[in-house]
């Protein structure tokens, strides 16, 4: 350098110096540089941006350019938030100049408010790769979880780079699913090994829960090898994971092998056994598999012809000599009645021989009966009928019918009261009705079921009345009356010689057919041997209520006269012997009555049985309420100790049955006296029994004593023998007094066989004694009725 320029370097330096060493003359405030910039930017003659702190200014560019230093410094991936923090600046502003850069330069992306640079896919991009290579896959979940970036980028990312920085493929199907050539060639010999080895059908899922398959790779490769045949089966659900089938073709082929087999050795084929082989539509799978045969499907079984012409065979056979067949043993032990009834319709439909076919009856689903047979079965049966017949109408099995119906069809059709009607009839006479009303001659009455046919009355213009009414309803409605039972028809039936080999159920059947016919035609039978009998049946009823009105007649007197008796003992044997009247010669009354009724009405009761005051109550019951009433009345008296109030309902009793008898009669009653002592002595020289021939001994003496009839039972001898001493002979009464004690020890020593056999001797000695001085007490000692009165 010449000295003339370093001179001026050392003059510029000086002036340089003087300046800073010189004071500002004219400066600027704070203030006003802040309203200068503001009119600036007001004018749009500058671009700047406000820090948050309010100090600092930033132009656009040099924001831009910080912004992409942050993104360098954090290595390619920086939230706006964290910008925002670090440049000072409103998120708004950096938001906007994230976004302008992202579009504006190609290395950047902005993203969920993060600015993520090319670099920075890039690196990600290697991490995966070298993932994919470790793992042999991946997916696009499992990267947005790790990566913590949206699908759709993820999606960019991974797709953009494959072949490139990322060494392997995408599923085809699962656009999510990324593997390498490796993976998938050892998943394609493992799906491979295992599809081959598979032996029959089995579920998808189980094969990938197994040997932990990739569900949607598995299914790809599954079909590409299907498609190249390198595996024989079929994969079936349409890729759905729950209702997807590998079904090898080995398994298709053993079972159309077993479905062949089992046809052409059978003749036929049930659905179940093919739905057990895992076929799901048997019948379009025999359609298919069998479509140059001649099949019929009956129910659930497919079969051939050579069923329906053995079948056939044997309807001919059976049909022709006038039999019988049942095709159920023909068919295979798994066939169905139903099925077997499908295939025996068939059978008839297809048989050349209509009118042969016409002439058969099927029972019990398959088993087919010729009408000749049936015929013939009917005919022998009705040879039974007019003994039936005969039975019913004595048993009055037809004539209770007839009465029930009529009966219910008088209670719905109303009527005039049949109780006033009794009453009327009772009272008819002139001198009143009941017990005390004189017996005169009647006009004809109604009968207590009008129009029903076969009933009677007592007058004599009843006859007529009830012959024309029965002949004018012979044509009408007539009751069922049952034939044979079903059991009694059953047994009939199976003593056919040709039904013996046949089963139960076809005798069950024949005779539940032929029960209905059978009793119909029962019913004309039994019908026309009625009407013969109404004639004599009505002579009868006349007959049985005159024998009723007879009996009743003597009841009443004997209770009467029993009643005059009992008052000659204390109140508490009064109340004793009336208790025992009650039960016996009362109770004989309502019984004659009830019984009468009950027949009357047509109730059926057991007959040879003791009438217990429990099934008199149940008769009374069933008794039209003309008559009920009186007789429940005349029931409960039995069970008091009142003859008076039995006498008062008793009387409406007899009123209400249209009984009438003669009012009292001195005569009779002398008449009724003597034969009840005769009946005594005839009862009493036949007695073999000691007790028996006290009681009875003890009855005569008291009636011969008293001139009164008595009611008593063995319990009452010791009572009667106090109450007729001082009216015998002194030796006499001992006498009795002894063989009342020997009775008494006979009785109380049973246990004692010694002393048993004494009493006895000394019992058989003294009964002549007993028995004479009771026949001959009247004769000797007595004072006569007639003379007492």
């Amino acid at each position: 350098m010449s000295s003339a320029d370093w001179e001026e370097v050392k003059r510029l330096a000086a002036d340089f110096q003087r300046a800073q060493l010189s004071s500002t003359l004219q400066k600027l405030s704070e203030r006003n540089c802040v309203e200068i910039i503001n009119k600036l930017v007001e004018l749009n003659l500058i671009d700047i941006y406000h820090t948050n702190d309010g100090k600092e200014y930033v132009t656009p560019a040099h924001l831009a350019k910080e912004i992409q230093d942050e993104v360098y410094v954090h290595g390619g991936r920086i939230e706006v938030a964290e910008l925002v923090d670090i440049l000072s600046v409103d998120y708004t502003v950096i938001e906007r100049m994230a976004s302008s850069l992202a579009a504006s330069d190609g290395q950047l992306r902005f993203t969920m408010g993060q600015l993520i640079s090319f670099q920075y896919m890039d690196t990600i991009a290697e991490e995966i790769n070298e993932r994919l290579q470790q793992t042999g896959t991946t997916n696009i979940p499992d990267l947005v979880k790790h990566y913590d970036l949206p699908p759709e980028v993820m999606q960019d990312i991974v797709v953009r780079r494959l072949g490139t920085i990322i060494q392997g493929q995408q599923d085809t199907h699962d656009l999510s699913l990324f593997f390498t050539e490796a993976f998938v060639a050892r998943h394609r010999a493992h799906v491979r090994g295992v599809l081959s080895a598979i032996t029959r059908p089995t579920q998808v899922s189980t094969i990938i829960a197994q040997h932990g398959f990739q569900q949607r790779l598995f299914f790809s490769v599954a079909e590409k090898l299907i498609e190249s045949r390198r595996v024989h089966g079929i994969l079936t659900g349409n890729r759905q994971i729950h209702r997807a089938m590998f079904i090898p073709s080995i398994y298709s082929r053993t079972q159309n092998e077993w479905v062949d087999n089992f046809w052409r050795q059978n003749g036929y084929l049930e659905f179940e056994s093919l739905r057990r082989l895992d076929i799901s539509d048997p019948e379009s799978y025999i359609h298919r598999r069998f479509k140059d045969e001649n099949m019929t499907i009956v129910g659930d079984v497919c079969i051939g012809q050579s069923f329906i012409d053995q079948i056939e065979a044997s309807l001919d056979d059976a049909l022709v000599s006038g039999g019988w067949v049942d095709i159920y043993p023909l068919l295979p032990t798994s066939f169905s009645p139903e099925a077997g009834n499908q295939l025996l319709e068939i059978a008839m439909k297809n048989r050349q021989d209509k009118k042969s076919t016409a002439n058969a009856r099927v029972f019990y689903h398959t088993i087919v009966v010729s009408n000749t047979l049936l015929t013939k079965l009917t005919s022998d049966i009705k040879q039974l009928m007019p003994a039936r017949a005969k039975e019913a109408i004595d048993q009055g099995a037809f004539r209770q019918q007839i009465g029930s119906g009529k009966m219910k069809q008088t209670e719905d059709d109303g009527g005039r009261s049949k109780k006033d009607d009794r009453r009327k009839k009772a009272a008819g006479g002139k001198s009143g009705g009941g017990t005390q009303g004189r017996e005169t001659k009647t006009k004809a009455t109604k009968n207590k079921y009008k129009g029903r046919k076969g009933a009677t009355h007592d007058s004599d213009s009843e006859d007529d009345s009830q012959s024309h009414q029965t002949t004018n309803e012979s044509a009408g409605k007539f009751p069922k009356v049952e034939f044979l039972t079903i059991e009694a028809l059953q047994e009939e039936v199976s003593n056919m010689k040709e039904l013996n080999d046949c089963p139960e159920e076809l005798i069950e059947e024949i005779a539940a057919d032929l029960y209905q016919p059978l009793t119909r035609e029962f019913q004309e039978v039994v019908q026309s041997a009625f009407l013969a009998t109404v004639s004599v049946g009505s002579d009868a009823r006349k007959k049985t209520h005159q024998q009723l009105q007879e009996k009743v007649a003597a009841l009443i007197t004997a209770i009467r006269l029993a009643e005059k008796s009992i008052k000659v003992f204390d109140e508490e044997k009064q109340l004793q012997l009336k208790k025992h009247l009650l039960k016996t010669q009362c109770s004989e009354l309502v019984n004659e009555l009830v019984l009468y009724l009950a027949d009357d009405s047509l109730i059926d009761f057991a007959k040879e049985k003791e009438l217990s005051p429990e099934m008199r109550l149940k008769i009374i019951k069933k008794l039209s309420e003309d008559t009920s009433e009186q007789l429940f009345a005349v029931h409960k008296t039995l069970s008091g100790s009142t003859i008076e109030d039995f006498s008062t309902a008793a009387d409406e009793a007899i009123a209400a049955t249209g009984i009438m008898f003669k009012k009292k009669d001195n005569k009779k009653d002398r008449q009724v006296l003597s034969n009840h002592r005769c009946q005594l002595l005839e009862q009493l020289e036949s007695s073999m029994d000691a007790p028996l021939t006290l009681h009875l001994a003890c009855l005569v003496l008291f009636q011969s004593v008293t001139g009164s009839m008595l009611h008593a039972s063995g319990k009452f001898v010791p009572h009667i023998l106090s109450h007729i001493k001082n009216q015998l002979p002194p030796e006499k009464f001992v006498i009795l007094q002894e063989y009342q004690d020997l009775v008494i020890k006979s009785l109380t020593s049973k246990d004692d066989d010694t002393i048993q056999s004494e009493v006895k001797v000394q019992l058989e000695s003294m009964a002549p004694k007993v028995k004479e001085i009771a026949i001959t007490f009247k004769k000797s000692t007595s004072i006569s009725q007639d003379a007492e009165e």
